[in-house]
């Protein structure tokens, strides 16, 4: 299978795991060795920052993860993108966002991690094979720009109706 790096991985209606019903997930590395994303629609209000950060997925993680669409804070953006207009910061890109005034963050593109989605090896294959997961080509603009609450409807494609309750 070829890699799924910048890739969203859409929880399809029958997921009824609670870690991932109806996530968005940006993988950011996939391979033999197994695969590691982020839930980019699962906003939490912080007491301790300005903006919302993101569950980004069931398994912990020390300190935070940030993905940003400044690429004039990378050396190269072509190497350097998840996926076209969509970058993984580092301390410094943090740091820029940490000076900058409460008002102007607001203008910057960027979205705060904690947490992961994780795979080992072939797990993901396996939930592929299962059906329970929608590849769909990521973009800059369902990563920062449509509504956190909109993002699994719109990404869904639209032949995977949602079941009806009646």
């Amino acid at each position: 299978m070829s890699s799924l790096v910048g890739y969203f991985l859409v929880a399809k209606p029958i997921l009824e795991d609670p870690n991932f019903k109806r996530t968005v997930v940006l993988i950011l590395q996939h391979g033999p060795e197994g695969a590691f994303g982020l839930v980019v629609n699962r906003p939490v209000k912080s007491d301790k920052l300005p903006f919302s950060i993101y569950l980004g997925g069931p398994c912990k993680l020390d300190g935070m993860l940030l993905l940003h669409g400044q690429a004039d804070w990378i050396d190269d953006a072509e190497d350097g993108a998840v996926c076209p207009g969509v970058f993984l910061g580092d301390s410094k890109c943090a740091e820029r966002i940490a000076e900058a005034d409460p008002g102007q963050c607001d203008d910057l593109c960027f979205k705060m991690f904690s947490g992961y989605a994780g795979w080992g090896p072939r797990q993901l294959e396996r939930e592929l094979a299962e059906k329970t997961w929608a590849v769909v080509r990521a973009t800059k603009e369902n990563v920062f720009e449509t509504p956190a609450e909109e993002l699994w409807t719109a990404a869904l494609p639209p032949n995977i109706p949602e079941p009806s309750l009646n």
